[in-house]
């Protein structure tokens, strides 16, 4: 280590005060397990302190008169003055260490905690009072919880506990006291106990949890230094590694579980294992603080705030107690049934792996309650917190509530230590205007609503509740939330029983409980094989015939989701009201902010030809050529084997639509003239048109389905009595259209393959050159969606119909013989 020359700096201090050329080498290099040192402890003055550079070539410096006037300047100065006579040597964290070189500065912050215990004397100067603080001074000191800036920084929590004489001095350089003297006043302060201050850690091994409540509310300049101060207390290196911001504090957690079984490193925010308020820690902290769902690893000592009372359980004990408190065999707690070791922690790049012994929450099968080897010092019964498995992986979760599971078990774990990326969800929620008088009441929390309507919802804040209520007081909510990384929605139609603001509190506390079981649920329906962009789900509302209909999407890329809302009238056996149900067939009518979904309507005998035009991304088909197809016409797809379109009306026509001033598509898209045209498989993607064209357009315009919230509302109103038919969503228009020779062999040589009105069509598209309307799309709008056939429901319905019908029977024998 590099150390000053008490007397050498005197000397030179002199010689710049009488202007004397000065040559005199202030710092030497030593060993300090052998030379007897001081070494000064103190708070660093921004824009005031001298660095190993200026101090080395001082009396050469253009600055030097400035320089010393430096409080930085005149600390050591005071501190040589004091050494002067008693040490030879004082080391200064300021000016003895090369900060320009890493591997220097790398090498003292794994040694500092060593070099202060071994020094023979610290020197302790609070330069911002005049006597050793007995009472906290909210007033002078405002931003350091009332006490001496030196008391709140969090490098001086090491060089308070290192040193064995500790010497504390006023701002005048006055002594005011030493750290025996002065260790009741000091345990009060600092929360350090009083036998710490006294005999070191070496006497009194603390907890990981303990040693990170004495740091949780100092603070240091570069957050990476919250850990890095802490280093030495826990007798570990690291390599230093400025600019990875919190995962300093990570790695720190991580080095220490390599030489250690100590679980308390996961007690921040604990509770007792037999409490059934998993949110509610007892150091009073709020599930909210920490977000919902995290690593088992905080990044930061914050977190361990109000664990000063935490110790290590040995193994028997810790088996013994929570056999008691669990009312279960001891070694079916244990590993292997070994209750003489605690498990040792293995850390990997995918998480922490340790067997813990848990039991499952009642109605919430993916969180559990895990018991942790410690507990508080006043009570005998292990702590416990509650982690929420996500695929193979277990994140730490805040906020569960409720009874637990009597079946323990001990399993093996991998631990997230750290939590996604977090990033902000928006949601908007869409309703049409007919939702059957219900009207959006409120939102819950008010801060998650944004000025356009939409959710904002993020890691820290992810959960909002939108509440829906009618002129007769029903009530219903959706819930949107995120979690794991994972963006869900759910809607609840309990029976409300209280008024719209109490309701949304309700809702909102019973939905954080179970919001890792709905993650889990959305993430099944967001995976598979066959992903689809679009899922619907329903709610029955109690006691009517309505049932709310909510519909997602958006869930790959981007960070917005659309939910649309809906009531619609109780399809009974063709509504899946438990899980969700993936929107096959959705069609590309969707714009990020309406979501006007369409469902792809099924060709009775197949949609044997795809037809595409390069500049749109639609699949067509071909139109009726004698029929006039237009945007909005909606029919039937006859079951006659034929795959054609019967026309029954246009949705512009209908009486519905003469108050909402609709434009019934947009007409701005230019097409290029060869269509691509080829035999394949239903959703089998088409070549380029380069590589088989099909028909040739003249001057082709795409006239497409408006997506507007109108639109919706149209087709909401007009669901009642259109559930049964298709709707035209878009046609190509061109002044003449004809086919290419191979179209036309392929035609002859497949004839059995073409439907015999599709071949008449084509005929008539090849000898009349002004069809005007060659192509179409054709869609069922999900307004108009009944659902598939849930079969366990339906056959639900028919043995409750049967039972009925029974009834009736039997009544009217009974009626008929007088009985």
């Amino acid at each position: 280590m590099r150390l000053i020359r008490v007397q050498n700096f005197l000397a030179m201090h002199r010689q710049i005060i009488q202007q004397v050329e000065s040559q005199i080498q202030i710092f030497a290099v030593c060993d300090d397990a052998t030379t007897r040192y001081c070494i000064l402890s103190h708070r660093w003055i921004e824009g005031q302190e001298v660095n190993y550079e200026q101090m080395k070539d001082l009396a050469k410096s253009d600055s030097v008169y400035e320089i010393l006037n430096w409080q930085g300047y005149q600390k050591i100065l005071k501190a040589c003055s004091v050494a002067d006579g008693l040490f030879e040597y004082l080391w200064v964290d300021t000016c003895c260490i090369d900060k320009r070189s890493s591997s220097e500065l790398s090498e003292a912050i794994n040694s500092m905690f060593r070099w202060y215990k071994n020094s023979s004397r610290c020197y302790t100067y609070l330069h911002d009072t005049s006597d050793f603080p007995i009472d906290p001074d909210l007033a002078n000191f405002p931003d350091s919880n009332g006490w001496p800036q030196w008391f709140s920084r969090g490098w001086t929590l090491q060089e308070l506990i290192a040193p064995d004489d500790l010497q504390f001095f006023s701002r005048d350089w006055k002594g005011i006291g030493n750290k025996r003297s002065r260790a009741t006043e000091l345990k009060r302060i600092t929360g350090v106990p009083v036998r710490v201050l006294a005999d070191g850690l070496s006497s009194y091994a603390p907890s990981f949890a303990e040693i990170m409540s004495w740091a949780a509310e100092r603070r240091t300049t570069l957050v990476e230094d919250e850990a890095y101060s802490l280093i030495g207390l826990l007798s570990i290196n690291m390599p230093m590694l400025y600019g990875e911001g919190k995962k300093a504090f990570q790695r720190l957690q991580l080095e220490f579980m390599r030489i250690t079984n100590d679980q308390s490193v996961f007690a921040w925010r604990a509770t007792k294992v037999g409490s059934t308020k998993g949110g509610e820690s007892t150091d009073g902290g709020n599930i909210q603080e920490m977000g919902w769902t995290s690593g088992v690893l905080p990044d930061s000592p914050v977190a361990f705030k109000g664990c000063h009372d935490i110790i290590q359980m040995a193994p028997r004990e810790f088996y013994r107690s929570l056999s008691i408190s669990w009312e279960s065999d001891a070694q079916a707690l244990a590993e292997g049934g070994d209750c003489e070791a605690l498990p040792p922690f293995t850390v990997t790049n995918l998480g922490i792996r340790i067997p813990l012994p848990l039991r499952p929450y009642y109605g919430c099968p993916s969180v559990f309650r895990v018991a942790l080897a410690c507990r508080r010092r006043c009570n005998l019964t292990p702590l416990a917190i509650d982690l929420a498995a996500f695929g193979p992986i277990h994140y730490r979760y805040s906020g569960a509530d409720g009874p637990i599971q009597p079946f323990s078990q001990n399993q093996r774990l991998r631990l997230a230590y750290q939590d996604e990326t977090p990033r902000g969800i928006t949601f908007k929620l869409v309703e049409t205007t007919v939702l059957h008088n219900f009207r959006r009441c409120l939102v819950f929390p008010p801060n998650t609503r944004s000025e356009d309507g939409s959710l904002r919802l993020s890691s820290t804040n992810p959960l909002a509740i939108v509440v829906y209520a009618n002129a007769s007081n029903a009530f219903f909510a959706v819930a949107c939330g995120y979690c794991f990384g994972q963006d869900w929605v759910h809607v609840i139609c309990d029976e409300p029983r209280n008024k719209p603001f109490l309701y949304a509190k309700q809702i909102y506390k019973r939905t954080w409980n179970r919001g890792a079981e709905y993650a889990r649920l959305m993430a099944e329906a967001c995976s598979g094989k066959t992903v689809q962009p679009y899922h619907v789900k329903h709610g029955h509302l109690v006691g009517t015939t309505w049932t709310v209909r909510i519909a997602c999407g958006g869930w790959e890329k981007s960070n917005d989701r659309i939910v649309a809302v809906d009531v619609v009238e109780f399809p009974g056996s063709r509504c899946k009201t438990l899980t969700w149900e993936p929107m096959y067939g959705t069609k590309g009518l969707v714009k990020a902010d309406i979501p006007c979904l369409m469902r792809e309507t099924l060709w009775f005998g197949g949609r044997l030809d795809g037809h595409r035009i390069e500049g749109s991304h639609e699949i067509f088909s071909l139109a009726p050529t004698k029929q006039g197809i237009k945007v909005g016409d909606y029919g039937v797809i006859t079951s006659n084997n034929a795959g054609s379109f019967e026309y029954r009306g246009n949705i512009f026509k209908e009486p519905e639509a003469s108050n909402l001033k609709l434009r019934p598509y947009t007409n701005d898209l230019p097409l290029n003239h060869v269509v691509t045209s080829k035999l394949v498989p239903y959703g089998t993607p088409l070549p380029r048109p380069s590589e088989n064209a099909g028909l040739v357009l003249q001057d082709p315009k795409l006239l497409s389905f408006l997506n507007t919230r109108r639109v919706l509302d149209l087709l909401k109103q007009l669901s009642t009595r259109m559930r049964d038919y298709s709707l035209v969503t878009s046609v190509v228009q061109c002044s003449a259209c004809s086919l290419t020779d191979d179209f036309k062999a392929r035609i002859r040589t497949q004839t059995r393959r073409y439907p015999q009105i599709w071949q008449l069509d084509v005929r008539n598209a090849t000898t009349d050159p002004q069809t005007v309307t060659p192509l179409y799309t054709v869609a069922t709008p999900w307004a108009w969606y009944q659902g598939e056939l849930d079969r366990d429901v339906a056959t639900e319905y028919q043995d409750i119909r049967q039972v009925f019908l029974i009834g009736i029977v039997v009544l009217s024998t009974i009626s008929f013989l007088g009985v």
